[in-house]
């Protein structure tokens, strides 16, 4: 390994360097999503010690997908980086290896995305009722501010780990990461949440 390290040129070493973390972290977050880890549950004994970024792609009840996502910049870095390491090995101008490996990269997260939006449709299809999720707990994904403009949740929904537009009514700016209790819905594809309270330990009751 090292010696195929040091035999790469400066150009193929510098999009190695993009590449390989880029790599190691898509794989590692692809087995993290197929084994379930990260999902945040609904019932009070809920475990919400997962990495937050194990939630980027979970499907999202409404079709309001932002192009760019952690995943998306992840495959767009992987692919764009190998794309650099082969061609600058074929002796490509290294204009023409940039512009190819920005170009590979691009479609790869054009390719997560529209991902997204079909695993998204399908979990429509599957009747997703939003109005089930008021009630239960969820991680906010993308902060919530108080302006009243949405961000995102994630949450498991029947049965299914989902990813909603959400808004706060408390008049605090809501960061990722974050519990929420799902309140209530502002519109057909909009939750309303407030940051869950943890009760002080003095105002439990004595065993």
């Amino acid at each position: 390994m090292i010696q195929w390290w040091n035999d790469l040129s400066l150009i193929q070493q510098i999009f190695g360097i993009i590449a390989i973390p880029s790599t190691v972290v898509l794989i590692i977050q692809t087995i993290l999503v197929m084994i379930g880890v990260g999902e945040v549950e609904g019932d009070a004994d809920v475990d919400f010690d997962a990495d937050v970024g194990d939630a980027v792609d979970g499907a999202e009840a409404s079709n309001g997908f932002a192009m760019i996502s952690i995943r998306g910049v992840i495959a767009f870095l992987a692919v764009g980086g190998w794309t650099g390491v082969v061609l600058d090995s074929t002796g490509a101008h290294l204009a023409i290896t940039i512009i190819v490996a920005l170009v590979a990269g691009f479609l790869a997260l054009l390719a997560v995305y529209l991902l997204m939006r079909m695993t998204g449709k399908l979990q429509d299809k599957g009747n997703i009722a939003l109005k089930n999720a008021v009630g239960k707990a969820a991680k906010v994904y993308i902060a919530v501010p108080d302006t009243g403009k949405s961000g995102k949740v994630t949450l498991t929904l029947q049965g299914r780990f989902t990813e909603c537009d959400a808004v706060t009514q408390s008049g605090k700016t809501i960061n990722p990461g974050t519990i929420v209790t799902i309140t209530g819905m502002a519109d057909a594809n909009t939750l309303i949440v407030e940051e869950r309270t943890v009760e002080p330990m003095n105002n439990q009751k004595e065993v």
